[in-house]
């Protein structure tokens, strides 16, 4: 059994990431939780996302103890606005993050002092929201352990330390920073429980750690190590677009 390790609301980050919508324009507030879903269904494999219409159903949420870690904020909304509702939050808490919505740039200079992740247009652009996410995710929700169970014995893995992973019949090797250890899995499980930002496949049998990664080629990875991982042809355009990606988020 593999299980991810997160945080809580007293300071251990739990690995569900929960994001709230709040807009007061049905259509938009809709879309915005379609959207979200989808997106993070392949960002956050365990999410939950849940939308409201007013700044006082969600300040009674999180009085109720909704545990969110991203707030989409609509600013300019009837009864207590986006940014009044934000600078009051961070007044009782410093950890939740805020991502703005408007129309308009009036806001724009008295948001910096809730420290927003982002300021995002209307109409939203998918891209946008994307980057958002992945943004927050990275700089917030990202594991630092993984944590493998086999039988009674556990075994909490830095994932700084874990160079790549390889797929042998019914087993995961993690090749670590020194030395490797076997668990009885399959590569798609742990696939599920890492950051997606941070590890993509090569191969059918690999899959590797960003962070390491030196050189890109079409046939090898080349490590900071020195040691080579394979490209199949069926990875190579996905994993250079991820790679990328990674890069342009460091």
């Amino acid at each position: 059994m593999i299980r991810r390790k997160g945080c809580s609301e007293k300071g251990r980050r739990s690995p569900i990431y929960r994001v709230a919508i709040c807009e007061d324009e049905a259509p938009i507030r809709e879309a915005l939780l379609q959207m979200c879903r989808e997106l993070l269904s392949q960002l956050a494999p365990e999410h939950q996302v849940e939308a409201f219409a007013s700044a006082r159903e969600l300040a009674q949420a999180l009085a109720d103890g909704a545990p969110f870690d991203l707030l989409c904020l609509d600013i300019l909304m009837e009864g207590q606005n986006g940014m009044e509702f934000a600078q009051k939050l961070r007044e009782e808490n410093e950890r939740i993050s805020i991502l703005f919505i408007t129309g308009s740039s009036q806001y724009l200079k008295d948001g910096y002092s809730v420290r927003p992740i982002q300021y995002l247009f209307k109409p939203v652009q998918r891209e946008e929201l994307e980057d958002a996410l992945r943004t927050d995710l990275r700089l917030h929700h990202r594991p630092r352990t993984l944590t493998l169970r086999t039988g009674n014995k556990t075994t909490v893995l830095p994932i700084q330390d874990i160079r790549y992973l390889e797929s042998q019949n019914h087993w995961v090797v993690v090749h670590m920073r020194e030395g490797q250890q076997t668990f009885r899995s399959s590569l798609s499980e742990v696939e599920r429980l890492l950051p997606p930002d941070q590890f993509c496949r090569s191969h059918n049998s690999y899959l590797v750690n960003m962070a390491w990664v030196a050189q890109t080629g079409r046939r090898e990875l080349l490590l900071q190590d020195g040691s080579q991982v394979p490209v199949s042809r069926g990875y190579y355009e996905s994993m250079q677009r991820q790679f990328v990606r990674f890069l342009n988020l460091k």
